[in-house]
């Protein structure tokens, strides 16, 4: 008895394991871009702008700071300053022809106009600008997987379509058979089912093939090992349409217009007077006083005012090339909007047709199967050909498979249009 008790506990575990290893794991589709957005190096990117613009705005705050410059020099002149004076029985003075001085140079601006503000926010638009970029870049990514997930779900039901099919086949094809052995049925009946049997084994070698190849694709997209053992289920719950327009596009054009206008402010404040203090102090000689040819510490301190009156020459046409680019982001933003509401109204249209397809294929696949089934009777007792069969058989199939494939059709023409919304 114990040993009875054993071995059933074994078979239940190794039944239990066999079970386990027959189980497939199913994905949806949120599960897939969920890995899509884990591991496409592409979205990393947005914490590499956050990081390059916060190295921007640091840098420029630095320009609060004063500017500090390290001067010196050592000159040989080969004529000095030199005289004396007359009666006076002194040697008069002449400078030294060595010249030497050493030291730093400090400047800072009183006023800046708020131009180091108005940086840092042309700045901050960039790096948004950037990561909007990402994010439209992921809008494509979620379109080609959703592309690749409906094909996946589309051709799964295909195949259990075939597998169906092929069941059907083989009992009629070994059925015909043994009735051709007995003399009841000619060869021919035999030969139209098998070379529909093989026929339909051709279709399921094309149809794992293309499923490799979606498969792999996939396995690419998200660093995730997807092949036949992974089902992709797809939900029969209704899709709430959203009705939000989320598109990324829509804030890169904003933050494209808002970087052109600080940008023309930039152009108006550089032009501006610039007030500064500065600071100098050396070590050298002879100094700001010719008359000391000894070496010692010497320096100055003022403000002062500098004026580019140059660049007027210029910056009105570089604010009318801003205002020209500015011009030209709003357009886009119009061509997108036209295009997005273009899409969007087909993709309603879309949905509304396929509702009414889905009904109609109901009533097609039940009038077919009726059909299929009378035909399989026929067969049976000999009232029809094979070839009669088949073709009550193929077209059940294919009822079958238009049902499934505007059924899928449907779920994702709801899932692009929230993906064309941006969500």
């Amino acid at each position: 008895m114990k040993l009875l008790n054993y071995i059933a506990c074994i078979s239940a575990l190794f039944m239990g394991f066999q079970l386990h290893a027959q189980q497939k794991e199913e994905l949806t589709l949120e599960q897939l871009q969920a890995l899509a957005k884990d591991y496409y190096p592409l979205l990393k990117q947005k914490q590499m702008y956050a990081d390059i613009g916060s190295n921007k705005l640091k840098q420029l705050s630095t320009n609060f700071l004063p500017q500090i410059n390290v001067a010196g020099q050592a000159t040989y002149q080969s004529e000095v300053t030199e005289f004396s004076f007359p009666g006076s029985g002194s040697a008069g003075f002449k400078q030294k022809p060595d010249q030497y001085s050493i030291g730093i140079e400090l400047k800072e601006n009183i006023f800046d106009y708020g131009a180091v503000k108005t940086q840092k926010q042309i700045e901050r638009e960039s790096s948004e600008i950037q990561s909007q970029q990402v994010d439209i870049e992921y809008l494509k990514l979620k379109d080609k997987i959703n592309q690749l997930y409906g094909n996946v779900c589309l051709q799964q039901e295909n195949k259990k379509i075939m597998l169906l099919r092929m069941n059907e086949l083989n009992a009629k094809r070994k059925k015909t058979q043994s009735a051709v052995d007995n003399g009841a049925a000619l060869q021919s009946s035999f030969l139209v089912l098998e070379s529909e049997y093989l026929s339909t084994q051709q279709k399921m070698e094309e149809i794992n093939s293309n499923l490799n190849a979606w498969y792999k694709t996939l396995s690419i997209i998200t660093n995730k090992t997807l092949d036949s053992t992974i089902t992709f289920s797809y939900e029969k719950k209704e899709i709430i349409l959203q009705s939000t327009v989320m598109r990324p596009e829509y804030r890169l054009y904003d933050l494209q217009s808002n970087s052109l206008k600080l940008k023309e402010s930039m152009v108006f404040k550089n032009n501006l007077p610039k007030v500064f203090v500065f600071g100098r102090g050396y070590y050298g000689r002879p100094g700001y006083n010719f008359l000391n040819n000894e070496f010692r510490p010497y320096g100055i301190v003022g403000a002062g005012l500098s004026w580019n009156l140059t660049a007027y020459y210029t910056s009105s046409k570089e604010t009318k090339n801003i205002r020209i680019n500015n011009d030209i982001v709003a357009n886009q933003k119009k061509i997108f909007d036209l295009n997005l509401q273009s899409t969007l109204v087909q993709q309603q249209e879309e949905i509304i047709k396929l509702d009414k397809m889905i009904a109609m294929d109901l009533k097609i696949v039940n009038a077919k199967t009726a059909i299929r089934k009378a035909s399989s009777s026929q067969l049976d007792n000999g009232v029809i050909t094979a070839s009669d069969y088949i073709v009550d058989l193929n077209a059940e199939n294919q009822a079958q498979f238009n049902l499934k494939l505007h059924e899928i059709q449907l779920i994702m023409t709801k899932q692009n249009y929230n993906t064309t919304l941006g969500y």
